[in-house]
């Protein structure tokens, strides 16, 4: 958990220093354009929903105007029938008509107009000048109290005004009825027309979609429902009921008499939102749709959620992304400044871009590589490989150009972002060439280098001199020990084969001790002249220390080449000239063994063998050669001697 931690804090801290860097301008792009995207989103959602409300609502109300066409082309036959009848039964009333022709002219209303068989009416009845009488003829008997029916009470209640009543249960037919009604001119008759109920809900429900999300009413001016597409709510007060949203559509109804549709929005106990739109039928009855907007709205929502959440997401990623790029440009431009601060060093400092092949001036002070260069910019490959070999000594020229060598240079920087070399100019100055990568691709190639090239004439001469003087015998001149022995295990690691030697000088402690030290030294300096006159250039002489000396000739495999080579060694010793000596001749015991390219023992191996010969050469008067002999001597391939 402590380590988590802590790479947590590094990784805040590393982003800390990032944004400390960059500038405002930089990161302002990365604030705009998401609120730019977020405001953009949020203006188009509440345009669609906005639009969709709008949909919500025309459905709304042209279902309301749907319906209440269809109630009004049933109820027109009603209220046609119902206004005639009113008329006339007052008239008679008005005339002095008895209640017999009163009821035959109910009667014939109910039989002959063809109520019953075209609007599903159960008849015209009602209470005249306090008598009941029914157009179908039914007799209710003497207990039956017309005033305390619902017809009446609502009739009367709307004082002259035509009204619809109900649902109530209807003791004539044991079934459920609206009836239309009107109280007459003498304020206390009561003209009804009984409607099937079952056809009046139908037509609540049969011309639009009703589910739980839908409800259709038939309500009147009181807030009574005399029909629903709920089933349950037959005959329910709104008005005084203690449902939240019950209450709150009546009296919302109420609220908005000039606009027909309208939200009705959650709270107060209502848990959604809500589109009512209401229609006037005739009478005191109105049509009332309700349609949750919430759960119309849910698709859209969902929709428009995760739309947002993976617009989030992918502008955090896009940031994230960003940032690592600008964090990565940041590095570059700060290698680049870095770089720029000791230019000053640089006798060229160039910036190539490897993806197209072009070739930058930072900074040159030397003249020929300006004139070289001249303006050109495009095909840096082809400048390099052009103006490098004009601006180095012959001997440079091969190593300088394959360092130079664009083409190679991804495969050479795989794993270093720094690549040198040195070389010799044409004015015979030493100068480092050096490439820096500044910076990769995805697939870790080069997309921009800078090349460099800086005197180091002096560090060059030192370094070569404190070289020469570690690996050099400080009183022979020529290899010491270690610098000898390394060299001859880099070779055989090489499988590069040849002879190896090893002599020293017989009976050395009689010349120091007759001669001189002095004289002895003499000897030890003339024995290193004779080994760099008589091996080659390449071949590698040492002095191991005290009188033992050693030499690798590569590609020496011969003893027959080999004892020439060895002999003439010999001759020369013999033949120094050193006069303390007088007439002492100077005797050396060798001792050789052969390395061909396909042995594998090691160097300690080798110099045993040759050591081991030479103590069998002491045993022999005189200067002698002992070579280690070895079951596959005679090897095939001819030695350089031979050839």
């Amino acid at each position: 958990m402590e380590r988590y931690e802590t790479g947590m804090r590094e990784k805040l801290n590393n982003f800390a220093v990032i944004l400390k860097k960059i500038h405002f301008l930089n990161i302002l792009p990365f604030i705009v354009w998401p609120l730019v995207f977020l405001v953009a989103f949020f203006i188009m959602y509440n345009r669609i929903v906005a639009l969709c409300m709008q949909e919500v609502e025309y459905k709304g109300t042209d279902a309301a105007y749907e319906i209440t066409e269809s109630f009004r082309s049933y109820l027109d036959q009603i209220d046609d029938a119902l206004k005639s009848s009113v008329g006339a039964v007052e008239y008679m009333m008005h005339s002095g008509a008895d209640d017999e022709a009163i009821l035959d002219y109910i009667t014939y209303q109910s039989d002959e107009l063809g109520i019953v068989s075209e609007t599903g009416a159960r008849g015209i009845f009602g209470l005249f000048r306090g008598k009941f009488m029914h157009g179908l003829g039914w007799d209710p008997g003497p207990t039956y109290q017309p005033k305390e029916r619902n017809y009446y009470q609502g009739a009367a209640a709307k004082h002259g005004e035509y009204t619809f009543v109900g649902p109530y249960f209807n003791y004539r037919t044991n079934e459920y009825v609206i009836t239309a009604a009107k109280l007459l001119n003498d304020n206390d008759s009561v003209i009804a027309f009984a409607i099937d109920f079952e056809t009046f809900r139908n037509m609540t429900v049969g011309l639009t979609q009703s589910d739980d999300e839908h409800m259709v009413l038939a309500m009147n001016d009181k807030g009574v429902v005399l029909c629903s597409s709920n089933s349950n709510e037959m005959g329910v007060d709104y008005a005084a009921s203690t449902d939240p949203l019950q209450n709150g559509i009546y009296n919302a109804i109420m609220s908005n008499n000039e606009k027909n549709t309208f939200i009705l929005p959650k709270g107060n106990g209502i848990g959604d939102n809500y589109i009512v739109s209401k229609s006037h039928v005739m009478y005191d009855l109105y049509v009332v749709t309700v349609t949750n907007l919430d759960s119309e709205l849910h698709d859209l929502k969902v929709s428009a959620a995760v739309f947002f959440v993976i617009l989030v997401v992918g502008m955090i990623i896009i940031l994230i992304l960003n940032l690592r790029n600008l964090s990565k440009d940041l590095k570059s431009r700060a290698q680049l400044e870095n770089l720029n601060s000791i230019s000053n060093i640089y006798v060229t400092l160039h910036r190539i871009d490897l993806v197209n092949d072009t070739f930058e001036q930072i900074s040159c002070i030397d003249y020929r590589a300006l004139q070289l260069i001249g303006d050109e910019h495009i095909g840096a490959a082809e400048i390099m490989m052009r103006v490098m070999p004009e601006m180095v000594d012959e001997r440079s020229k091969e190593i300088v150009s394959e360092f130079t060598d664009l083409t190679t240079l991804n495969d050479r920087m795989k794993l270093n972002d720094t690549l040198t070399t040195e070389f010799l100019s044409y004015e015979h100055v030493w100068h480092r060439a050096r490439f820096i990568v500044i910076d990769r691709d995805n697939q870790k190639k080069i997309k921009n280098v800078l090349f460099a090239t800086e005197i180091i004439d002096d560090e060059k001469r030192a370094r070569d001199r404190f070289k020469y003087l570690a690996e050099t015998d400080q009183m022979t001149g020529i290899n010491n020990r270690g610098s000898g022995e390394s060299k001859i295990s880099d070779l055989l690691t090489k499988n590069i084969g040849g002879m190896f030697i090893l002599f020293d000088v017989d009976k050395f402690k009689f010349v120091n001790d007759n001669f001189g030290h002095d004289t002895g030294d003499y000897v030890l300096i003339g024995i290193a002249e004779c080994m760099q006159h008589t091996f080659r250039g390449r071949d590698i002489v040492m002095r191991l220390g005290g009188d033992e000396f050693a030499a690798y000739m590569p590609n020496v495999y011969k003893e027959e080449s080999a004892r020439q080579v060895l002999d003439r060694l010999i001759d020369a010793i013999h033949n120094m000239d050193i006069p303390k000596l007088g007439d002492h001749e100077i005797n050396i015991s060798i001792g050789a063994a052969f390395f061909y390219p396909s042995d594998t023992f090691s160097f300690e191996e080798l110099y045993k063998r040759a050591d081991s010969c030479t103590y069998a050469s002491k045993k022999i008067n005189g200067s002698a050669v002992t070579f280690f002999k070895r079951k596959d001597s005679d090897y095939l391939v001819e030695d350089d001697l031979m050839s």
